[in-house]
Order: C-alpha cells, then structure tokens, then sequence
C-alpha cells in the first residue's frame, strides 16, 4: 500500500467549484498536490504553481484519510483540505494548469458533483464547514 499526504484546495466562485482534470480520465479532482518533508505552506505554494497568482487566505477545513485504488495498488493518503474564495484575477473560463500543461482548471457548478466525479468524492461535507470548524474525515473508495 502507498502511503501519501497532500493538500488541496475547495476555491469556491458564488455556486461553482475550481477543479482540475485532464483529457480522458473521466473525473475531476481539486487543485492541489503532495506535500515535502519539512514543509509548512504546501497549499499556499501549489495554488501559485498552479494558478499563477498569490494564495488569498486559506482556512483549513478538513483532514481526510483517505483510501483508494483497486485492491493490488491501493493507496492510503491523508489530505488536508483548505477553503478559500475564488480571487477576481482568476478567468471564468478554463484555464490550463500554470505548472502541468495537461491538466485544465474548470469551474464546476457544485450540483454538477452530483453526477461529475471529482475525487475524494466526500469534498461535499467539506464545502460548508462553519468557521473555526475542522472536520475529519475516513473516506474508503473503492
């Protein structure tokens, strides 16, 4: 089993959510990434390598244990999931990834998750935790 922490971003714009995807891989996922060792603002540091502009404020809203992945590559990540609302420097249309050329930034409307997977698929609990609230979670997907 592979082990893994990261962060991720829930960047709200009135009712729709900043997501990634890529060509062909039929989901979404938020934008975000691993953390390093030692490091202490990986969420401020992948919104600019993916957006292009500063972080706004982040609050954290959520820690998720997260497990994934068919039964011979499962993977075991904790996430640490942040809010923040969308700055009025980011375009409404999409906009490719600033430090991965692959992937594109969508705005997706939020009752559009119903039916769009974007992964974890419990980032819905997370988008309407009250401030100076954390919410942990244990997700299994299979």
């Amino acid at each position: 089993m592979k082990f893994s922490v990261r962060v991720a971003i829930l960047c709200t714009r009135g009712d729709t959510l900043l997501t990634n995807t890529e060509p062909g891989i039929g989901f979404h996922y938020l934008p975000g990434g691993a953390l390093t060792t030692g490091e202490d603002s990986a969420a401020a540091r992948e919104w600019t390598e993916e957006t292009g502009l500063p972080p706004g404020p982040l609050r954290l809203v959520g820690v998720v244990e997260n497990f994934f992945g068919p039964p011979d590559r499962r993977q075991h990540e904790i996430g640490f999931y942040y809010h923040t609302p969308a700055p009025p420097e980011l375009p409404d249309s999409p906009f490719t990834v600033q430090d991965n050329p692959g992937v594109t930034c969508h705005w997706l409307p939020l009752n559009a998750t119903e039916f769009t997977p974007v992964y974890p698929l419990v980032i819905r609990d997370l988008l309407d935790v009250p401030p100076g609230e954390i919410r942990h979670i244990i997700n299994h997907e299979e």
